[in-house]
Formats: structure tokens, C-alpha cells, sequence
């Protein structure tokens, strides 16, 4: 793909979002940066990068988000990638959390997002042409413990991408789902996480235990078959882990171009980013086929017997 795109990249101020920006100008594209008021300021650095940047909260009323997708198109006259990025991670079990805490999380991490898509849509469509990218994890294929909410919004998003998908190749729109491994960004960073306050009382122990964790030593997750567990290491490990952000924006960026490691490749609809992603999604292929045959005639006992056929 050869022709100058116009990029349009949710939560920009720092990670990820940021690099995807910085990849696709360094690659001669247009970018519109975008990210939530509280962290506009951020913009400005990618602003002196050639960036445009917009205020931009996915969780915005659907009214808002039209006006946004209206004002960006504006800018370069058309927007040809849309990358759903914005979005954020909160440990407690699902079970101990209020209902507006569950539906907040969903809301930032998948209603949010999928606004957002719908609202830079119809542009796409009236062009023919178009991509749609999602920002997944990790998560949506594996249990992550006290972060089962975020694993769910992260299976739901891979689900939305491939409807999506297949309901836009008519109109030459694509969607596909980057699922990410772990990174060393801010968003994997000890310090971002507030401390648990359990209402079960039979989960404050474990409360208090992930709460000395947190304030002690810096930690992780590893792979360990199709789940992940929880490690405690020495406090340089954040420095350690596994993915380079500056790596994924540029890998993305050619991926969703045609180009580099992607060139004469036909793109698929779902894509591992990390050698770790790769691992976990595969264990988890493995074992779901294992688990399938184990208990296949079970499975098939529920069938309609079928009547015999007189010859």
C-alpha cells in the first residue's frame, strides 16, 4: 500500500497509542492523535511530531462522538485507519464489584470503542475502503487472576472485530484485532493500580496480600499452560518485560499496510503481537481441542436420534 493514509489513534497520551503515532509519521502518513481531556496536554509533543490531535473520550455520548468523527474527517478529508486503543485495566474480582464498577469497565474497554467505530463508519463506507483496528490482549484468551472483568471486555472486543469484519467486506472496510502480550508501558506499570478494598469478607485476605504485593515489589505475569499466574520478582523486572512498545507501533503500522514483515501477506482478521501472545492463544488452542475430544461423544448425546432410513 503505497498511498499516504490518514490515521485516526484513541488514547495517545503515553504506551502503545503513542508509538502506533509515532510509526505511521514516521512511515509519511497523516495521524490524528486523540485522548481524554485530563490528558490533552500530552498531545503536545506528538503535536511538534506533525501529529493533529483532538480531545477525544470514547465513553463520550453518541452524539459527541458523531460531532468528533465529523470535525476529524475535516482535517486531512478522510480517515482511513481508525485504531481503538484507549482503554484501561482494573484488578478486583468480578464478583466483589458493584454493578456500576462492571458496567464502567466495559464502557472504557468495548462500548466505547465500538461508539467510536460506529461513529467514523459511515465514512468508510461511503468510500469502500477502510480499516478498523482493535487493541487486544492477552486477556481475552486467558484467565488473568482479580482481572477477570478486563479479560472478558478483551474476549467480547475479538468477537466485535470479527462480526464486524465480516459485515463490512462488502463495502472494502476490514477489522482486525491486534491481540497484545505484555509491554512495558504505563499501562503495565505497579503504580497504576489502586488498592483493593474488598466488600466479601472472605476476600479481604486476599485483598491485603495483593495489596502488600503492590506496595513491595514491582511483578508480573507468566505464561503457565493456557493461564496466566501471578509472580512476584525483584523490583527492575518492569524494566524486563517481554514486549517493546516502539517495536509493536511499527509492526502494527505495516501490518495494516501491506508492508515489511506483512508484505505479499494476506492479513488475518486476529493477530498475535509477542512472543507471549503467541504462546498463550496457542495453549489455548490446544487445550480448548483437548477438552473438545475428551468429551465429544458426550457433546454429540444431545443430537436428535435419527430415524432409520428403509431400503
Amino acid at each position: 500500500m503505497s498511498k499516504q493514509l490518514v490515521w485516526l489513534v484513541t488514547g495517545t497520551s503515553s504506551g502503545i497509542g503513542r508509538e502506533i503515532v509515532l510509526a505511521a509519521l514516521d512511515r509519511g502518513d497523516h495521524v490524528i492523535a486523540t485522548t481524554r481531556g485530563r490528558s490533552f496536554d500530552a498531545l503536545a509533543a506528538l503535536k511538534e511530531k506533525g501529529a493533529a490531535i483532538l480531545e477525544l473520550d470514547v465513553t463520550a455520548p453518541m452524539e459527541k462522538l458523531d460531532a468528533i468523527a465529523a470535525e476529524a474527517v475535516k482535517i486531512y478529508g478522510r480517515v482511513d485507519v481508525l485504531v481503538n486503543n484507549a482503554g484501561d485495566r482494573s484488578y478486583e474480582a468480578p464478583q466483589d464489584l458493584r454493578p456500576e464498577d462492571t458496567l464502567q469497565q466495559f464502557n472504557t474497554n468495548l462500548f466505547g470503542p465500538l461508539n467510536v467505530t460506529r461513529a467514523f463508519l459511515p465514512y468508510m463506507r461511503e468510500r469502500r475502503t477502510g480499516t478498523v483496528a482493535w487493541i487486544g490482549s492477552v486477556g481475552g484468551y486467558s484467565f488473568i487472576p482479580l482481572c477477570g472483568l478486563y479479560c472478558a471486555t478483551k474476549a467480547a472486543m475479538i468477537r466485535v472485530s470479527e462480526a464486524l469484519n465480516v459485515e463490512l467486506q462488502p463495502f472494502n472496510v476490514r477489522s482486525i484485532c491486534f491481540d497484545f502480550g505484555w509491554f512495558n508501558t504505563e499501562l503495565a506499570h505497579p503504580d497504576r493500580l489502586a488498592p483493593l478494598t474488598q466488600r466479601i469478607p472472605d476476600y479481604k485476605q486476599k485483598a491485603e496480600d495483593w495489596n502488600s504485593l503492590t506496595r513491595s515489589a514491582h511483578f508480573h505475569y507468566v505464561s503457565h499452560g493456557s493461564r496466566l499466574t501471578r509472580a512476584s520478582l525483584l523490583p527492575e523486572y518492569y524494566q524486563n518485560l517481554p514486549g517493546d512498545p516502539v517495536k509493536a507501533g511499527k509492526l502494527l503500522v505495516q501490518v495494516i499496510r501491506g508492508e515489511g514483515v506483512a508484505s505479499g501477506k494476506a492479513v488475518p482478521s486476529r493477530f498475535a503481537v509477542g512472543a507471549d501472545a503467541y504462546g498463550v492463544i496457542k495453549d489455548d488452542a490446544v487445550t480448548s481441542a483437548e477438552r473438545l475430544e475428551a468429551w465429544r461423544d458426550v457433546s454429540a448425546s444431545t443430537d436428535v436420534e435419527k430415524a432409520a432410513v428403509a431400503i
